[in-house]
């Protein structure tokens, strides 16, 4: 990432705290004034105290004392905390930016990259942003100190100064040799911690079933290796950091040496004065400080460019497209969903999963997709919620094309129940108030009683306010799918797809997930993928896909008595 990038990047972010900072450059300011002033105050006050002049000492010392008070208790202090206000507001800033264009991420995204990267790329990449523009502030505001002071030396020795100089010098070329190693390091660093992120973040989140299939120990050994990776890496940043922290502070040491030196032998050809060696006894270690500042910016700057990098990847769409929606904000549809003409492949290489392909699903019915696996049954409801784009074709719902619907609009008209439907870990009055805060407990109940489920909850000893647990944990499998129903009728959806919904249940789930089902069809257009055909033999419609292809439709009677191939399917399961 380039200079101006970067420049670019912090103008967008901390624009909004301009105040801020000019208040906390000004107290710094002050701050670093009164710094500068220090180190001749204790020169002055020995001088004077050498000259049998204590009074003046004592009072030099005590005015020291009073501006050292004022500048740690208003101006330094109040100037860390300007500073810090700014850059927790704009990490706030980034972080939401960065978790809201993920949420605009196109399916493939998710595919590709995995929950933990996302996850660093949220939280951890603008900690680091932030933390290390916080330590930049404190590196100019302390080199101005340094070039003032600076100022002051080479006003009472050019040599002292020259020697300064030469310091610098000499700390620049080892930083042009360590610091690209360190940058380098600090990339392959944030990409296994990405991985250790996303295992650790599923392993625990299927402790359950990875404890039922006896494979903890193997699933451990994978644990351990990712993590021994990352901290091989780690160790080999630790090293090279260590290595150039070695360097510049034994190069600190001979500078302190060498001025102490240099002054000491400028005395004694009674070139300079005791006031000036006990002052650069103060300064120098000024300059050592800035050093060190700079060299823990420096490796600070090699995380926070590859931090930028990696959040401008989102936030600039260098990786992927956001998701586009259209202005259409109608949500009373009447639910008549149609695919025409409709060509798509997930990949060149792969082939055309559906090409030319018609479908129509009116309003108001029960309608179930049948067809052998693989034959593009769960690829109509990945274009239908636009996790997918199509090729070519338009999918129509009410006869508006589906890109013309807004966000909002959009996803009200649809909801989808899955076979294993997403539950938040919190209770389930908490599950549904997600959806509105403003959700009587009344309305939730009447639609858990259409869901098959209010019976269930009331059963519980702490009812709505059960905990449910991550992922749902707590709760059976056609539970959790009567809770997305009850869900997905508070959201008021008029279209509501099932995604082999009945295919894992047992008898009694599976017969209650069909009541559920059938109480919505009335002011509902219900669209069942299913494996399993005799869970959808009441179905009003029945489309037969095979190839890519609608080959037959009918209802169930109509298709057991005409098509070969959903007689052997079903057939298949009896």
């Amino acid at each position: 990432m380039t200079r101006k990038e970067i420049i670019r990047f912090f103008k967008k972010y901390f624009r909004q705290e301009k105040k801020l900072l000019i208040k906390s450059f000004i107290f710094i300011f002050i701050s670093s004034l009164l710094g500068v002033i220090y180190g001749y105050l204790i020169g002055f006050a020995t001088e004077s105290a050498t000259e049998n002049h204590f009074f003046i000492a004592v009072l030099t010392l005590i005015l020291y004392l009073l501006l050292a008070l004022l500048d740690n208790l208003i101006f330094d202090r109040l100037g860390k905390i300007s500073i810090k206000k700014a850059c927790s507001n704009t990490m706030e800033r980034i972080s939401y930016d960065v978790y809201y264009k993920v949420g605009l991420l196109p399916a493939k995204a998710f595919e590709e990259k995995t929950s933990g990267e996302l996850i660093n790329r949220v939280v951890n990449d603008s900690s680091t942003i932030t933390e290390t523009f916080q330590q930049f502030l404190r590196v100019i505001t302390t080199l101005f100190t340094a070039f003032l002071i600076f100022i002051y030396v080479l006003f009472n020795s050019w040599i002292v100064a020259l020697e300064i100089v030469l310091y610098f010098g000499l700390f620049y070329l080892f930083s042009k040799k360590f610091l690209p190693i360190i940058k380098e390091t600090q990339k392959e660093i944030a990409k296994e911690k990405d991985n250790t992120v996303a295992e650790v973040n599923e392993t625990i989140r299927g402790i359950r079933e990875i404890r039922a299939l006896g494979i903890r120990k193997s699933i451990n050994n994978t644990v351990k290796k990712i993590i021994n990776t990352t901290f091989i890496k780690s160790r080999k940043q630790m090293i090279d950091e260590e290595n150039y922290y070695s360097i510049t502070y034994s190069l600190s040491n001979g500078l302190e040496a060498i001025v102490f030196i240099t002054c000491l032998i400028l005395m004694a050809l009674g070139k300079s004065n005791i006031g000036f060696f006990v002052a650069m006894t103060y300064y120098i270690y000024r300059f050592t400080f800035l050093v060190e500042w700079v060299m823990n910016l420096s490796s600070s700057v090699q995380k926070m460019r590859v931090a930028i990098e990696r959040v401008e990847e989102i936030l600039g769409n260098k990786l992927y497209q956001d998701i586009t929606f259209g202005t259409l904000d109608k949500t009373d549809i009447v639910g008549n969903i149609e695919f025409k003409n409709v060509t798509f492949a997930y990949s060149p290489k792969e082939g055309n999963v559906l090409k030319d392909f018609n479908l129509t699903i009116p309003s108001h019915q029960k309608v179930a997709i049948v067809g052998k696996s693989g034959q593009g049954k769960s690829t109509i409801f990945n274009l239908l919620l636009r996790y997918f784009e199509v090729d070519q074709g338009v999918i129509l719902i009410d006869n508006y094309p589906i890109n013309n619907f807004s966000e909002d609009a959009f996803h009200q008209n649809i909801a989808i129940i899955r076979q294993d439907p997403f539950i938040f870990n919190k209770t389930i009055l908490e599950n549904f108030h997600i959806l509105d805060p403003y959700l009587s407990l009344k309305k939730i109940r009447q639609a858990c009683k259409l869901a098959e489920i209010d019976d269930y909850i009331m059963s519980l000893p702490n009812k709505y306010d059960t905990k449910i647990g991550e992922g749902g944990v707590n709760l059976s499998g056609g539970q959790k799918q009567r809770l997305a129903i009850a869900r997905a009728l508070l959201k008021d959806s008029k279209i509501i797809l099932f995604d082999e919904a009945t295919s894992a249940l047992d008898n009694e789930n599976q017969s209650k997930i069909k009541q559920a089902i059938d109480n919505l069809v009335e002011n509902h257009t219900i669209v069942i993928i299913a494996h399993r055909l005799s869970t959808i033999i009441d179905a009003d419609l029945i489309y037969l896909i095979d190839e890519g292809k609608v080959v037959a439709k009918g209802t169930h009677k109509e298709l057991m008595r005409k098509n070969k191939i959903y007689k052997s399917l079903y057939n298949s399961e009896n």
